[in-house]
């Protein structure tokens, strides 16, 4: 299956951010071995769930191109770039950011299914106290992206936390 990755016009059937060719240059610069061995449709696999992973986990200032548009495109864009806080594509960041999680992606799920373990009581005396003790629900956090996407998101990615009212 041909990956279809955006191109900055904001394109209805998008996968990813970044092509194979250029995710190969990027992991050929930083020495990631791992990404050279990996087959080519394992790659393209790993940038659509990376693709995901950004979309769905990170929140980013401004609105996308296809909501802003005038006239309003028959389809709207499927991925959540490009953003009219940006004037160039494609954006440095979110390029290296796609590369890690899909390096990543390579050796496992980048989402964690979550068990609902995660809720702790504690009592002392008269007084009980039920908390979460993961913030994330049990997501795992990938610091380099958090780092790299922290400039465009609303609040910054690494100031983000879930909060859970256990009853």
């Amino acid at each position: 299956m041909t990956l279809i990755v955006e191109d900055g016009t904001g394109l209805p059937n998008a996968e990813t951010y970044v092509s194979v060719a250029d995710a190969d240059a990027y992991h050929l610069a930083m020495s990631n071995a791992a990404w050279a061995a990996a087959p080519t449709p394992a790659k393209e696999g790993a940038l659509r769930r990376a693709a995901q992973y950004i979309d769905s986990f990170y929140r980013f200032r401004g609105n996308r191109l296809s909501e802003i548009a005038v006239p309003a495109p028959a389809e709207q864009q499927a991925l959540q770039w490009p953003r009219d806080i940006v004037d160039a594509w494609p954006i440095r960041e979110l390029v290296a950011a796609t590369c890690e999680l899909a390096l990543r992606a390579l050796s496992g799920a980048l989402f964690a299914d979550q068990s609902g373990g995660d809720v702790v009581s504690e009592t002392v005396g008269p007084i009980s106290v039920t908390y979460s003790s993961s913030g994330l629900g049990g997501q795992t956090r990938y610091a380099v992206a958090d780092a790299l996407l922290a400039p465009f998101t609303a609040g910054g990615a690494r100031s983000s936390l879930r909060i859970e009212r256990a009853s």
